[in-house]
């Protein structure tokens, strides 16, 4: 049976264009003209999604948005805002109000009903694929972990092979460069750059405001020079929007001045974003203590997942923890994936519900979720050589015993990967 989708859309041309595409592909769905019906009849039919335009007589699209997520009887209803109006504000409001996605209007004929398709899968299952949509060729990205300890090197009490440079991960096209996270490694990968001036202008995306993924910004060369674009995406905090904690990130060197480097800011939620052409961004929000985000990069036919502090129930979750089963719709078929590993399942008992897991939690969801390469990360900072050897070992000799078909690689620092 098709799925039901109510279009609220006071537009007789538009709504019967979204009307028609849907149906077309295959979808049921209604056209509802007057806004003031509108809650009445979504509570009747009890649709599985709602689009909705602002601008209506009657009742505009955002309030009526408002009204049906903070109604009991509907606030699990997924909404799409499709709107002309798509002033920055007005999108924030929506994704704030708690719709799913914004699509501007005029929306795209050819592309339009496979982006409600998307929005229709339901938890857990895997958000869509770029390269399907969009065929290009492939090319290798080149990857290198610059940090991935658990804590600062400037404390950690054990130095390794491995390394003691905290959380930050590159992913390189031939175009572009995509930072994952702030932490000390950043500043390796901050000299390389001035070094060799291969990427004036590059995202940085950070995981959460924890000290061990943002204590390189302050040092960071590029901040200090007018020449590089920063741009730095993340997540507000109930208490701290974006900008006040990058703000405050930034002052051990700064102090209340901007850094000189161009500095642009983007608050990221539980969504997807079309960064640039032929990059899709999904951000997720993972289970560790704070507001915090992991990310799945699609570009160039691969996808890349990047959660290095993320607590993974496995055999142990119960019926109402259900972020293993949402977090493998999100990574499932992935080429690369970096995931949490901070202790051994001995340390792991000692340590459960801190929002990390251990290495076997990690392989054994890897394997489950078909994926290709699992590198871990975010290992304590106290496991000297002898100990984190035995990890890797003990990984790997998982996946084989498990016949998972997956490759494993404990990460260190200094480390560069080729999919």
């Amino acid at each position: 049976m098709a799925t039901p989708i109510i279009i609220i859309d006071d537009d007789p041309i538009v709504g019967t264009l979204t009307l028609e595409l849907l149906q077309d592909a295959g979808f049921a769905a209604i056209l509802v003209q007057d806004s003031l019906k509108a809650q009445d009849i979504i509570k009747k039919e009890k649709p599985q999604l709602v689009i909705l335009d602002i601008l209506m007589p009657g009742i505009d699209g955002l309030t009526l948005l408002h009204r049906l997520k903070s109604d009991p009887a509907t606030e699990k209803i997924k909404v799409i805002v499709v709107s002309g109006k798509s002033f920055e504000a007005e999108k924030n409001r929506a994704l704030q109000y708690g719709a799913e996605r914004f699509i501007d209007k005029p929306y795209d004929v050819d592309s339009f009903a496979a982006k409600i398709a998307e929005s229709l899968t339901t938890e857990g299952v895997e958000p869509r694929c770029l390269a399907a949509e969009t065929p290009m060729p492939r090319s290798n990205l080149a990857i290198t972990i610059w940090g991935c300890r658990s804590s600062s090197s400037a404390v950690s009490p054990v130095v390794t092979r491995y390394g003691t440079h905290t959380s930050c991960v590159s992913v390189e096209t031939q175009k572009h460069l995509f930072v994952f996270d702030a932490g000390s490694g950043i500043s390796l990968l901050g000299d390389e750059l001035v070094k060799n001036g291969k990427f004036k202008d590059f995202w940085l995306f950070l995981t959460h405001f924890h000290h061990d993924h943002i204590e390189g910004l302050p040092g960071l060369p590029l901040a200090r020079d007018a020449a590089y674009t920063l741009r730095i995406a993340g997540a507000s905090d109930p208490d701290k929007p974006l900008e006040k904690a990058i703000s405050e990130a930034f002052e051990p060197r700064f102090g209340a001045e901007a850094p000189p480097c161009r500095l642009e800011l983007y608050e990221m939620r539980e969504e997807s974003y079309d960064i640039l052409p032929g990059v899709l961004l999904t951000s997720f929000y993972a289970n560790h203590p704070g507001t915090t985000l992991g990310y799945a990069l699609q570009t160039e036919g691969r996808k890349i997942v990047y959660c290095p502090d993320s607590e993974i129930y496995g055999e142990n979750a119960t019926a109402l923890q259900d972020y293993d089963e949402k977090l493998g719709g999100l990574c499932r078929n992935a080429d690369l994936l970096f995931h949490d590993a901070r202790y051994t399942p001995e340390d792991y008992e000692a340590n459960r519900n801190s929002g990390h897991s251990s290495f076997i939690a990690a392989v054994d969801f890897a394997g489950r979720n078909r994926i290709k390469h699992l590198v871990l990360v975010h290992q304590d900072d106290r496991y000297a050589d002898d100990v984190l050897d035995k990890m890797a070992q003990a990984a790997a000799a998982r996946a084989a015993e498990k016949g998972y078909d997956l490759k494993v690689s404990l990460g260190r620092e200094g480390l560069r990967l080729s999919v």
